[in-house]
């Protein structure tokens, strides 16, 4: 407090400046490291989708699209723990873990099924291909909701939750299930902002 000015506010650090100072298992570095990892799972991503177009080399994006899905796995789970130890963030486990398994599920069918065996139209594969998708998509839809009650978050932060939101809402219409990939190619970026900021942010406060 000013001595002189005994209106003036006190004088203290802010909330959101303290809790950057501490985070145990966290560095600048690492999280760099996830930021660039984070867009190279978006080219990797882009990379399976061109290959999809390519029939002679169907192995290679199948083999490509599960190290993809293992790797975004493990994005979404260091988000996760980030944003627990940088936010106090709540109520993620579930909506984190269940996309993992929806994901994790489909690429296996897509694995063990082709497009023909899922068929056109009620055919039972078919329904229940897309019954998991729109699984996917509700709980892509319930974690952007999360994303958004984060206190005190980047600005960033709530661009990936709408980002989240509104392909959450694409894809569990199911029509729109494609249009949903647009918004999650986009996440994707936001989820690298987000590690690059928690490194800015660290690396700023261990020089101060």
């Amino acid at each position: 407090m000013d001595p002189n000015n005994p209106y003036a506010p006190p004088q203290v650090a802010l909330i959101d400046a303290q809790a950057a100072q501490s985070l145990p298992g966290w560095s600048p570095g690492r999280l760099q490291l996830l930021g660039w990892l984070s867009l190279g799972y978006l080219v990797a991503t882009l990379v399976v989708l061109g290959l999809v177009f390519v029939e002679d080399l169907t192995g290679l994006g199948d083999a490509l699209g599960v190290v993809n899905t293992l790797l975004g796995c493990y994005l979404a789970l260091r988000l996760k723990a980030f944003l627990e130890s940088r936010f106090c963030a709540r109520g993620l486990a579930w909506p984190v873990w269940l996309s993992l398994l929806f994901s994790v599920v489909l690429e296996a069918i897509n694995l063990y099924w082709r497009e023909d065996e899922l068929g056109v139209g009620f055919t039972p594969q078919a329904v229940f291909y897309f019954g998991l998708a729109a699984l996917l998509g509700l709980t892509i839809l319930w974690l952007g909701i999360v994303l958004l009650k984060v206190e005190n978050a980047y600005p960033v932060l709530r661009v990936l939750a709408w980002l989240n939101i509104a392909a959450g809402v694409l894809m569990a219409s199911v029509i729109l299930f494609l249009a949903g990939i647009l918004p999650l190619l986009a996440a994707m970026v936001a989820v690298a902002l987000v590690f690059f900021h928690g490194a800015s942010e660290l690396d700023g406060s261990q020089a101060a």
